[in-house]
């Protein structure tokens, strides 16, 4: 929102003004998206529990039909599943009770509605003043060192806040791309559900590398109660996405700003996730690249003032002439 509030600012309008203009533009986005995807999703999401049965009862028979086709039998997949004790019924039994928990595990998160209803009030007051005093920050923050390093926390600090912001701003903008995308394919291949799994594609998309495979899951088993052909389908779609989100939107919305290897983003995913589950996931890679920007740039900082010292401590060669001058005078 900043951004904007700058850009008014920039126009002759008070902060203030700017703040309440963002304000009610922002409640106007979310209250329009709400009343346009609520509904359909409540009735997606409603039609899918009532529905459960016949999927699970659907996808059994799938499972057994595959595994008595042809090519099933040349691969010698239904002997596998019997030696690995792994049958359809099971899984069906597996997935219904997985499903059952945590239907019943709805009501921890409705005695939670107090809490966020609180924070739906305050979370607003807070960013107003953080918008509205956010330039007194700096300065504060700066008094707590001394006065030649003042300089450098700014720009510390300035670093900081372009790393996160171009994080979360391109992560949330990838997010849209990929579920509008992943429903405009679903809907292409006649997908049932495709507005609730294209949201749930993109909201499993903030995890990097792994969101896309989670995020495809629930289409896949969809799929697979209804065809083979459909999963595949499903398939294709995903890889479609995947393959503009990684060459075109990806790049180009976040960047080379991170700079993180895949196999750090994983492990960190693995480490944050046991640690601190789905929030550790969420803020495992922009903490790590907050703190790698520090480490950065206090090397930097230090590099610099160790070559500064080292200068000044050569002794030019004019003031040794002027120094030997000066004793012979005497």
């Amino acid at each position: 929102m900043n951004p904007l509030i700058n850009l008014l600012e920039k126009l002759k309008i008070k902060r203030q003004w700017g703040i309440l203009i963002a304000f009610i533009l922002l409640f106007g986005v979310i209250i329009i998206a709400m009343s346009a995807l609520i509904p359909s999703l409540t009735t997606q999401i409603t039609n899918i529990i009532s529905n459960f049965p016949q999927f699970a009862s659907d996808l059994q028979k799938g499972i057994q039909k595959f595994l008595a086709s042809d090519w099933a039998k040349q691969y010698h997949l239904s002997d596998a599943v019997t030696q690995l004790n792994i049958e359809p019924k099971t899984i069906l039994k597996n997935v219904t009770t997985y499903f059952s928990h945590n239907v019943l595990s709805l009501g921890s998160v409705i005695s939670s509605i107090g809490g966020i209803a609180v924070s739906a009030f305050t979370v607003p007051v807070i960013l107003f003043y953080l918008l509205k005093d956010s330039q007194r920050l700096v300065p504060n923050i700066q008094r707590f060192f001394p006065e030649r390093y003042r300089d450098e926390v700014a720009e510390l600090l300035h670093q900081m806040n372009q790393t996160i912001s171009t994080y979360f701003s391109g992560q949330f903008l990838d997010m849209l791309f990929v579920g509008t995308l992943t429903f405009i394919g679903y809907l292409i291949i006649q997908m049932p559900y495709a507005l609730l799994l294209g949201v749930f594609a993109g909201i499993m998309n903030i995890v990097p590398y792994l969101g896309p495979w989670l995020g495809v899951l629930p289409a896949i088993i969809v799929a697979l109660t209804i065809s083979a052909p459909k999963a595949i389908a499903v398939a294709i779609v995903v890889i479609v996405v995947q393959q503009i989100d990684s060459n075109l939107l990806y790049p180009n919305v976040i960047g080379k700003t991170l700079q993180i290897h895949p196999l750090t983003i994983i492990v960190l995913l693995l480490v944050a996730g046991n640690m601190f589950g789905f929030v550790g996931i969420v803020l495992a890679i922009p903490g790590y690249a907050v703190a790698k920007t520090i480490i950065k740039y206090l090397m930097s900082f230090y590099r610099l003032r160790k070559r500064a010292r080292s200068e000044a401590a050569i002794v030019d060669p004019s003031s040794l002439i002027h120094e030997k001058t000066t004793s012979e005078d005497k």
